[in-house]
């Protein structure tokens, strides 16, 4: 679109005239005519592996370089239009250099004076040009302590419109015109792309170009997906203030423009990934911009993945980059401002300047337990007080750092904790202090965020989602507050490997912008131990199979409406993929308990049958457990006495899973008789108190039994099962639990939660005899896990009320054969006696999380780590027999063992790594297996150790 100026009686107006193709050159005006009507131009080599197209918006064609004329001019016009500014006036502005050039010339041309008020990270070039045009400029030289330097510059302009004649406030941040201006800049997007596009991508400050592209989109083109790109540091979208040191991207004050429902996504990009994001574009496209534009270029990296196939994605780049040739182009600012850009980057022509030596940590895997890391190592660097600068790499496979995979805050809200809110706190419970008293518990940060009493939250159970946000939260604080010596760099990708350099570590990823990236560590703290992929030979075959059901609204996609679907596994995930296909579909779950019922949409499966190893589902959780008495049998001081020295394994079968089973019993049987007005003795011997529970059950008939082997395997009888009995045992289970702190059957399984940090310190590092402790991991882990660690009660019944409106059925629930037909069909299969069954099958779905195996199935980073030799698997070894569980060999301290069995002492394991060398290692748990305390507390040891010498 070309915009003409021309006149009709006293009026002014736009003249839109569509010009796809210009035949000839036109004549324009003014300067101000040829504001708009920008190119679009296709990028052919900044989309990586995929087939998706982009386009970029290039702002920089316009007159003075940047979007802003069109927003400057906008906003003048209609201020002229409506009376509140003449010839001779004053405009008074706070900017951060591309609205006040954009000003500047459009006030010059219309006799209109100007006052721009900037801070000190307005640039060299930009000052001189807003100069240059006569403008008047006013610098606030220090932040406030809300609102850092905006709010020093909107309090400044605010005072020089009481005390300047005939002045008016343009107000980009506040202004409708502002955001009214990109109606038609979006307008001509889709006139270029024939009104296809999938995805938007555009940089936030005052948001109103982001608000005017989203109701643009809102009124004309809703299947459009408007992803926002933000900075670290920015208070947009929830976001901590923090330091930023590219100017015009991200905000110090919260948007009076930006509406969050009108946004599909956003995306932090920190300095050091704008930076990289336009040295990528220059070298792959030969076009030059500025900090946001290329904070949009490493966003749509980090996006990437999440993009369908084939899709049609604009990059509004809102400058050019010839303002930043002394910053962003400046090889000495950029060492200077920018931590960790030696690494990350290489100019055009290679590094003329090198930087100076600096201690750097890395987290790979900036989930929970990334975090705690982090926590601990900023509170030990505070507490330590060193002074030299120090660089924290973080490392995450997406952009929800702090929360992970596991909490994503995009995820549905159908998909919930199994942890009541009050277990969940960031707080540590040890020294030193944390860096700020910011950080609270979860239930404090839900109360203030959902504006609830906090007694209301308790003994509740909060979605996935939720969490996430909370803990995202509490990583910007960590980051806005972190000592002034600590530079962050977050980088939003895959680690392939890690390798010595002499006594550094050399991490290598796959990059956003080039093939690999190297950075150099000091120390660091491994928390990501996902597995590989677990695709079969028959998988590879057949599109049929979903083998991971993450993030579930894409990766269930497609699975149809009416089709027929088998899921593999009965647990957690289970129950996500379950309500994934049926509430996440469109279906609904009208009253509540045993009453609820589902009401379809037509668009959820068929039939849905689940089968597993056990074929019996979770026992739920409620937030209000029995009252625990304290452990009889299953106690620290029972263990030490059975233990003769520091080198004992325990045998599990015969000496450790007879007193659960008495402490199981106990439990179960001290709530049963209080429920009837009796009192177990708790004095007496086991075999006494056998003799007491059968008088017990003499005078009570109608009593349940408690029989642990029934716990263990309700259907230890596979004849006799079928989809009748799987229905009555998820029936009676509900009954049993919806009895919360009445129920026996939670007082039993509760013992597992109090038996489970005794029991931890036996099993790790290889303290159960080997034979015995692969039984456990086999037999009794998953058990255990079924038993104590369910859904919310309510999520229960919901597979209950799924079962009633016939989209269950457990037919085959228990160990069923798959295989394929003759006419490829897949099937699902199984035999009773002399009867067999089968049915066939649209989908196959794997809903099991699977653990790391680092000799069979693990991630490209522990292949590599398991090749080069840096690790080595664990290994149980006694007289008689050893066992590999899968995991790798650690230390005591959560380090690394080489193949030569050498202490790599600047790598720490922390969580889902040390798996099958330690027990419980849940993501949000502080407290057990802490390595990540351990790993801070000698990292700052080494620091102080090298500033020494």
């Amino acid at each position: 679109m070309c915009l003409h100026l021309f006149q009709n009686q006293e009026k002014t107006y736009y003249l839109k005239i569509n010009t796809a193709i210009r035949e000839q050159l036109q004549v324009s005006n003014s300067i101000l005519e040829t504001i708009g009507d920008t190119p679009l131009v296709k990028l052919k080599h900044i989309p990586l592996n995929s087939t998706c197209e982009v386009f970029a918006k290039l702002e920089s064609f316009n007159p003075s370089c940047s979007i802003k004329d069109r927003t400057a001019y906008n906003i003048l016009q209609k201020a002229i239009e409506a009376g509140e500014l003449k010839k001779g006036d004053t405009v008074i502005e706070s900017s951060s250099g591309n609205m006040a050039i954009g000003l500047a010339q459009a006030c010059l041309l219309l006799d209109i004076k100007l006052i721009v008020v900037v801070d000190p990270k307005l640039n060299k070039a930009t000052e001189q040009l807003l100069q240059t045009y006569g403008a008047t400029i006013e610098m606030v030289t220090e932040p406030l302590e809300e609102g850092g330097f905006l709010g020093a510059r909107l309090a400044k302009v605010k005072e020089l419109l009481k005390t300047t004649e005939n002045s008016f406030w343009s107000n980009q941040y506040g202004n409708l015109n502002n955001p009214l201006t990109h109606q038609q800049t979006t307008k001509e997007i889709y006139e270029a792309l024939a009104g296809n596009l999938d995805y938007l991508f555009v940089a936030t400050s005052t948001c109103g170009t982001l608000m005017g592209c989203a109701s643009y989109i809102k009124e004309h083109h809703p299947k459009t997906k408007v992803i926002a790109v933000d900075a670290v540091g920015s208070v947009l979208f929830g976001g901590e203030a923090g330091p930023r040191n590219i100017p015009g991207h991200g905000a110090g004050v919260n948007s009076q423009f930006l509406n969050e429902n009108y946004i599909y996504d956003f995306i932090k990009v920190n300095d050091l990934e704008c930076a990289m994001g336009c040295w990528e574009l220059l070298k792959k496209e030969s076009i030059l911009v500025g900090g946001s534009s290329g904070a949009i270029i490493s966003a749509f990296h980090k996006y990437e993945s999440q993009l369908e196939e084939g899709a049609r994605c604009a990059l509004l780049l809102s400058d050019g980059g010839n303002r930043y040739l002394d910053t962003i182009y400046n090889q000495e600012w950029l060492l200077k401002n920018i931590p960790g850009v030696y690494d990350s980057l290489t100019p055009i022509g290679g590094w003329k300047i090198k930087p100076a030596s600096e201690f750097s940590v890395a987290i790979i895997g900036l989930g929970p337990k990334g975090l705690y890391g982090l926590e601990r190592l900023l509170a030990t660097i505070k507490a330590s007080k060193i002074e030299n600068q120090i660089h924290i790499h973080l490392y995450n496979k997406n952009h929800f750092f702090g929360a992970g995979d596991v909490y994503k805050t995009n995820q549905p809200s159908y998909l919930k904790m199994n942890f009541a809110n009050e277990k969940i706190d960031i707080r540590p419970k040890s020294k030193p202090e944390p860096i700020t008293n910011r950080l609270s518990s979860y239930v404090s940060w839900l109360s203030e965020y959902l504006g609830e009493e906090e007694s209301s939250l308790l003994k509740q159970f909060s979605s996935r989602s939720t969490v996430g946000k909370y803990l995202s939260y509490c990583f910007e604080i960590l980051v806005a507050e972190a000592p002034k010596n600590v530079k962050f760099h977050e980088h939003t990708e895959e680690v392939i490997n890690i390798s010595k350099r002499g006594e550094l570590l050399k991490i290598e990823t796959i990059s956003s912008s080039e093939k690999k990236e190297i950075v150099i560590v000091n120390h660091l703290l491994l928390t990501t131990g996902h597995a590989g992929n677990r695709t079969s030979s028959l998988e590879k075959e057949n599109t049929s199979y979903i083998n991971f059901i993450y993030p579930v609204s894409k990766k269930l996609s497609p699975v149809q409406a009416n089709s027929v679907v088998a899921i593999k596994g009965m647990g957690l995930t289970f129950i996500d993929a379950a309500l994934a296909l049926t509430e996440g579909r469109g279906g609904s779950f009208l009253g509540k308990a045993e009453e609820m019922r589902y009401i379809k949409s037509g668009d959820e499966p068929q039939l849905i049958y689940p089968y597993s190893r056990s074929g019996a589902l979770m026992i739920p959780r409620v937030g209000e457990m029995p009252a625990s008495p304290s452990l009889r049998f299953f106690t620290a001081e029972n263990m030490d006495a059975l233990k003769g020295d520091s080198t004992y394994k325990f045998n599990f079968t015969k000496e450790l899973l007879p007193l659960i089973k008495k402490e199981f019993t106990y439990r179960y049987y001290k709530l049963a008789f209080q429920n009837v007005g009796e009192n177990l003795n708790n004095s007496l011997a086991y075999d006494e108190m056998k003799a007491q529970i059968e008088v017990f059950h003499l005078k009570h008939p109608t009593e349940k039994k408690f029989s642990f082997k029934e716990l263990k395997d309700p259907f230890s009888d596979s004849e006799k099962y079928n989809s009748f009995t799987a229905n009555h045992y998820l029936e009676e289970t509900l009954k049993q639990v919806s009895l919360g702190n009445k129920s026996p059957l939670l007082a039993a399984i509760s013992a597992w939660h109090d038996i489970s940090p005794i029991f931890n310190d036996i099993y790790s590092f290889g303290g159960l005899t080997a034979t015995s402790h692969q039984i456990f991991d086999t037999d009794y882990a998953p058990f255990f896990n079924r038993i104590s660690y369910g859904p919310p009660l309510e999520n229960m019944y919901k597979i209950w009320a799924l079962v009633k409106a016939g989209i269950f059925d457990f037919t085959f629930g228990k160990s069923p054969k798959i295989e394929k037909s003759i006419n490829q069909q897949l099937v699902l299969s199984n035999s009773v006696g002399n009867f067999s069954k089968q049915v066939e099958i649209d989908h196959h779905i794997d809903a099991r999380i699977p653990k790391m195996n680092l000799k069979t199935d693990c991630s490209p980073l522990y292949q590599n780590l398991l090749k080069s030799g840096l690790v080595r698997p664990f290994q149980n070894l006694n007289a008689e027999d050893n066992y590999f569980t899968g995991g790798i060999d650690l230390t005591e301290n959560g380090n690394l063992i080489d193949k030569e069995g050498n202490i790599i002492e600047n790598i720490t394991a922390y969580g889902t790594p040390t798996e099958g060398v330690t027990f419980d290692n849940d993501t949000l748990s502080r407290s057990r297996n802490d390595f990540g305390s351990i790993w801070a507390s000698n990292a700052v040891k080494t620091i102080i150790k090298i500033n020494k010498n």
